[in-house]
Formats: structure tokens, C-alpha cells, sequence
């Protein structure tokens, strides 16, 4: 049996489509696969023939009752995404909770992980707060703080926001919270799927952003991809909504990896290109490739919670001591987090945006 590591290296874009491609029902939104065994594909290299799988897939006998649930695969029937112009600092401290913290962290801009808005109360999807003012005080922040969602999670959170989301009008209830922005939900892309598994999951991630949009919120496209298709796909979303030009890339998870995550970098900056307008890429996780990330676009946005989770953790931000710059800086029993939190969170803002204004001298001094 091939291990799930070389399956994943196997199923990697290798430059050429596979033939029987080109006869499938799916190829126009999905662009084909391009595995070392050319000659397969996604079906002979990942369709377990059986219907045992949780995939969606034309080989089970729910895959009509899932092309349903969302509406077909045919994205060029969408509505249109509008997004007014908003003005986002290059850093954005992602903030989990409000534990071990008595003072509210002041701070112009924050962001807060979607689905932990929400829970379930007597069957009902709620949000855990009533009012713009209850929510920060309940994540312990500024009043005057806004708000954008980081859409990204890991696969729990997402399906139960997913069943919930029309019948408890979630897209609403965020509205009503002064939230300033939201980007879309991260559904899962695998290569080790049939491709309609993937296109099932990008109806999704579209279909919540407009359910987004509609309810009066700044909606964000998370742009998820694994082949080159997918990048096409983006390509062509973007100059079909040509007032899209903030978009979402993570680099948790698979685009981790530096080779992947470069590789991303060079299909947004392609988008930028094709779209012949300037793009403001989001990037979440990603503080690895400011540099490479700066070297491309004139604005970006990193969100994480890196200092966030060093200072719950009990350290504070040393930038001069080494690549990784925290060093242990204990508390007292029963004193709160809120100071290492905020002093955190302002070094690394400018440490982030001293790399990004250091690269950007390196590229006009190299022009």
C-alpha cells in the first residue's frame, strides 16, 4: 500500500494533464489533474470504487442529492461579489479568547476565528453574543475595536457552520455585531479526491461568502486551490467580479511548507497579472513569507496569533535574540496576561512591518 505521503507526492501537479481529462462531464470548472501517472485520472487514482467513501463523488448514490445541496458545479451562474474599499494594516493579531485577562486589550483592529462566534443553544446556532458591544467586551477588547473573521478551520467547525448556517441565518446574525469584515469559509481540498469532492467544497466556500455579502458584510474569498485548474478558476472568478481585490490565502496546513508555499505566492502574484488590477492578499499564518510576499504586492495583511499564544503561554517578544525571538517572562500566581498580550502583539506589528518595509527598499533599490 502507498504510503499516504508518497500518494500526496504522486497526485502533485506535474505539468501535464491527463488525457482522460478531457472527456469529463467536469473538466471545464475543475481544469483537469496533472499526477506522475499521467495516463490516470482522479477517478482511476482516488475513487474507491465502492461507495464506502465520505467523498462526493458520481460513483456513490448520493451524488445527485449532493450536486442539490449546492446548486450544481456551474459557478458562472453566481451573483456578482461587490466589496467596498477598506484600508487593512499589514498585521492583525488573531485573539482566541479572553482568559487570564481583566483589562480590555486596546487595539485598533482585530481578528476573531468565525465559528467561535457561534454555539449551539437548544438546537438553535447562536452567536455567543447579542450586541457589537457584547462581543468585544466577551473576547475581552475596546469597545472601539473592529472586527474582521478569519473564515479558516479545521473541518468540525466548518460542517456544523455549514448545516446550521441557512436554517439560524448565521450570515445575520455576524451583521449584526459591527463586524467590519469576513473571509469566506476554507472547506477542505485534497488531492487524494475525486475532483468533485473539491468542486462540492468550492460551491460551498462561494456560496456562504455570498450569504455573506447579502447580509450586508464585507465578504472575503478564500482562495483554495490544489491544481493548476484551480488557479485558472480564480483567475477567472476575479475578472468576472472586478471590485474583488482583497482575497484570503492560509499557510496553516499544506502551504506550510516553503516549496508549496512559494508556489502559492507565484499564483497570486499570476492572479494579479491576469486581473490587471492590484490585489490585497490576506494571508493567514503566513508570517514566514513577508518578505517573498512584499517582493509581489504593494499591500498585503498577515493575521496570526503568534503573540497572542506566546504570551498566554507566558512569553514576551524579543526580536534581537535569535530566528525565533521569545524569550520565558513569567507572571506572579494570579496576575493577568493583558500586559504581555498587548506588548506582544505592538512589537510584533512593527517587527512585521520593519521586514516588510526592508524588503520593499530591496526591491526599488534592485529596480
Amino acid at each position: 500500500m502507498i504510503a499516504h505521503a508518497e500518494l500526496r507526492r504522486d497526485l502533485r501537479p506535474h505539468g501535464v494533464v491527463a488525457p482522460g481529462c478531457y472527456g469529463c462531464p467536469f473538466f471545464a470548472e475543475c481544469g483537469g489533474v496533472e499526477p506522475a501517472r499521467s495516463l490516470f485520472t482522479c477517478f482511476d487514482n482516488t475513487c474507491c470504487g465502492d461507495g464506502s467513501c465520505d467523498n462526493v463523488c458520481p460513483n456513490k448514490p448520493d451524488f445527485l442529492e449532493r450536486l442539490k445541496e449546492v446548486g450544481g458545479f456551474r459557478f458562472n451562474n453566481l451573483p456578482l461579489l461587490a466589496q467596498a474599499p477598506m484600508a487593512l494594516p499589514s498585521y492583525i493579531p488573531l485573539i482566541h479568547h479572553s482568559s487570564s485577562r481583566t483589562y480590555p486589550l486596546n487595539r485598533p483592529i482585530v481578528a476573531l476565528d468565525t465559528y467561535k462566534l457561534f454555539r449551539l443553544v437548544d438546537g438553535k446556532y447562536r452567536t455567543v453574543a447579542n450586541s457589537p458591544e457584547e462581543l468585544r467586551a466577551s473576547f475581552a477588547l475596546d469597545p472601539g475595536t473592529k472586527i474582521i473573521l478569519r473564515g479558516t478551520a479545521r473541518d468540525g467547525p466548518l460542517e456544523r457552520h455549514w448545516s446550521y448556517r441557512r436554517r439560524d441565518r448565521a450570515a445575520e446574525q455576524l451583521a449584526r455585531l459591527d463586524i467590519a469584515l469576513a473571509i469566506g469559509p476554507n472547506y477542505s481540498h485534497f488531492l487524494d479526491v475525486p475532483r468533485t469532492d473539491n468542486l462540492f467544497n468550492r460551491m460551498r466556500q462561494l456560496i456562504c461568502l455570498g450569504e455573506m455579502h447579502d447580509a450586508g458584510l464585507l465578504a472575503v474569498p478564500h482562495l483554495s486551490a490544489v491544481v493548476p485548474g484551480d488557479w485558472d478558476f480564480w483567475s477567472r472568478y476575479l475578472l468576472r467580479n472586478d471590485q474583488v481585490r482583497t482575497v484570503a490565502v492560509e499557510f496553516q496546513t499544506g502551504n506550510k511548507r516553503r516549496s508549496e508555499g512559494l508556489k502559492v505566492i507565484k499564483h497570486l502574484a499570476r492572479l494579479q497579472d491576469e486581473t490587471g488590477r492590484r490585489l490585497h492578499p490576506i494571508i493567514i499564518g503566513g508570517g514566514q513569507f513577508v518578505e517573498v510576499v512584499s517582493g509581489e504586492f504593494a499591500s498585503f495583511t498577515l493575521i496570526d496569533s503568534e503573540p497572542f499564544m506566546k504570551a498566554v503561554h507566558r512569553q514576551a517578544f524579543a526580536p534581537s535574540c535569535s530566528r525565533k525571538p521569545w524569550t520565558a517572562d513569567w507572571t506572579l500566581p494570579g496576575c493577568g496576561i493583558e500586559g504581555h498580550v498587548s506588548r506582544n502583539i505592538e512589537q510584533y506589528a512593527v517587527w512585521i512591518e520593519n521586514r516588510k518595509r526592508s524588503s520593499s527598499h530591496r526591491r526599488r533599490e534592485a529596480g
